[in-house]
């Protein structure tokens, strides 16, 4: 018989591991790679408040904004929490740093954190709806 913190810790790595797949995805704008993890049907609410509806809208302004204003963004993904609604439905914090092309994160940089509603569909996570909220860093002087 399989323990239930077992099942929610091999959960827990799976999702993690996805979040470190959009990771790299994001770093390489690659827009396909990020949002093979959106369902077909998904929302997101991006960090401008701009409301997008299904796979399609998702991937269509993720392949704008990697070939414009995000040409030059990377980023750090850290899964801040998973939180299991049901053993198929995840919510998930993501706080995101800004970061070099090399990974080194930017003091005092522009980051964000997400929440993502994850699907387990056909054995796999998928984000179902997500929004992304900017957050600046305090400045640290004295």
């Amino acid at each position: 018989m399989t323990n239930n913190d077992d099942v929610l810790g091999e959960e827990s790595h799976n999702i993690k591991q996805i979040i470190a797949e959009m990771e790299a995805a994001h770093n390489q704008h690659d827009a396909d790679a990020l949002d093979r993890h959106f369902t077909s049907d998904a929302t997101w609410v991006n960090v401008m408040g701009l409301r997008l509806s299904g796979w399609k809208q998702i991937n269509e302004v993720h392949k704008a904004v990697y070939a414009g204003p995000l040409k030059d963004s990377y980023a750090r993904y850290e899964v801040v929490n998973i939180n299991f609604v049901r053993s198929d439905v995840a919510i998930t914090h993501i706080r995101q740093y800004s970061t070099t092309s090399d990974g080194k994160i930017i003091e005092e940089g522009q980051g964000s954190l997400a929440v993502y509603v994850m699907v387990k569909e056909n054995h796999t996570w998928m984000v179902a709806a997500g929004q992304n909220t900017l957050v600046q860093e305090p400045s640290h002087s004295n």
